[in-house]
């Protein structure tokens, strides 16, 4: 009997070494899926090098600046009694809420930009010591790329002088075009003109964005209307 018991188990045993049908049908479903999930990271991630090799990146870059440079221009707040922080404010916009001034420290050279104020706190505008109150910033071209130039209204210690920030907002803007209306048509200047026209806040600025032969071109409205306009 106890031999009878050995061979049927033996039996069992050497028929569980065999896989059956429906466990090699499973084994090769689990591997044509994991197969096709290996081949479709693969295909994502050359999707991904082609996306970063054609400047999708730069793209988004540059769209992200044009979004910021609208949204501080249509949100800019600048209260009438700190306007004599700003070096020499020529003109403004028809709002009066984007302005052309010099720069915070060159007091003698003759160039202006455009100002816009800032009254929420916001990550791109820290303090050492924490939130502060309403900030002036310059938008300027420097040598790096195009800056934000800033400070607050109150300076952070009581009896100092307010600090001058600089905040590299992109490396890539080479160039910075000043778009006015002259005898009903469209010039370009490549700089802020303090005359010559009536109206001596541009209509438009035009950004030139340039990553090693890659360019791209930009409008921005200082004037609130014509920016909704055209961002339609």
């Amino acid at each position: 009997m106890t031999a009878r018991i050995r061979l049927i188990l033996r039996a069992g045993f050497a028929a569980r070494a065999a896989f059956t049908l429906v466990e090699i049908m499973l084994a090769l479903a689990v591997s044509a899926f994991v197969m096709f999930g290996c081949a479709a990271m693969m295909f994502d991630m050359m999707r991904l090098t082609e996306y970063f090799e054609r400047g999708g990146a730069f793209k988004s870059h540059v769209d992200g600046v044009e979004k910021f440079l609208r949204a501080a221009f249509m949100n800019s707040e600048i209260e009438t009694g700190n306007l004599g922080l700003f070096e020499s404010p020529l003109a403004s916009n028809t709002a009066k809420t984007v302005w052309l001034a010099r720069d915070f420290e060159d007091k003698n050279v003759d160039k202006y930009h455009l100002a816009y104020g800032v009254g929420t706190e916001h990550p791109l505008y820290p303090s050492p010591l924490g939130f502060a109150g309403d900030k002036l910033c310059l938008l300027e071209l420097l040598d790096g790329g195009l800056y934000i130039v800033w400070r607050f209204v109150q300076p952070e210690r009581e009896g100092d002088e307010a600090a001058i920030y600089k905040m590299l907002l992109s490396p890539w803007v080479k160039k910075i075009g000043y778009i006015y209306v002259d005898n009903d048509r469209w010039k370009e200047e490549d700089e802020i003109k303090t005359m010559g026209y009536s109206d001596l806040m541009p209509k438009y600025i035009k950004i030139y964005f340039d990553r090693h032969g890659e360019k791209y071109e930009r409008l921005v409205s200082p004037n609130l209307y014509l920016d909704f306009q055209i961002s339609q």
